[in-house]
């Protein structure tokens, strides 16, 4: 997964729905993470990677269909483990804020239980979008060459 300057993140956390901003920072959602990483034997120093994926989905960077093998492969969690955390924050955190994940993804589909069935992604475009002003804001000043002196 691609690395993202604080800056870059800050530009797309402004172009949230409010509703995904208030799920990012909620109080409820921390704990939830924190009770679905006890359940599970999550370690406490992997806490923060998981937290951080979780709220990748959140902010449309990490698909929510991709975030299992993710987590397997950047937690060392065997796939079953993994599969079943996938659904723990689908149900849990994913599910109620669906409506608004659906502007980030074309179609996001739950399955009873909190099983997700399939998303397409529809975030490249935000993010492109939040690179290209990175890059435009990134230009230094320079002096208007146009601009008559002042005496």
């Amino acid at each position: 997964m691609p690395e993202y300057s604080q800056e870059q993140l800050w530009k797309l956390f402004e172009t949230l729905p409010q509703e995904l901003k208030d799920a990012l920072l909620s109080e409820d959602t921390a704990n939830t993470i924190r009770e679905i990483s006890q359940r599970h034997g999550i370690k406490e120093e992997e806490l923060p990677r998981f937290a951080a994926l979780v709220g990748d989905i959140l902010m449309g960077l990490l698909p929510p269909e991709e975030f299992p093998k993710t987590l397997e492969r950047e937690s060392k969690i065997d796939e079953e483990k993994a599969e079943k955390i996938s659904r723990e924050v689908n149900r849990f955190i994913l599910f109620p804020v669906k409506d608004s994940l659906a502007e980030f993804y074309k179609e996001i589909r739950f399955a009873p239980g909190g099983r997700l069935i399939r998303t397409e992604a529809r975030e490249e475009k935000r993010v492109e979008e939040a690179k290209e002003e990175t890059k435009k804001e990134e230009r230094p000043p320079q002096a208007d060459i146009y601009r008559e002196p002042i005496e």
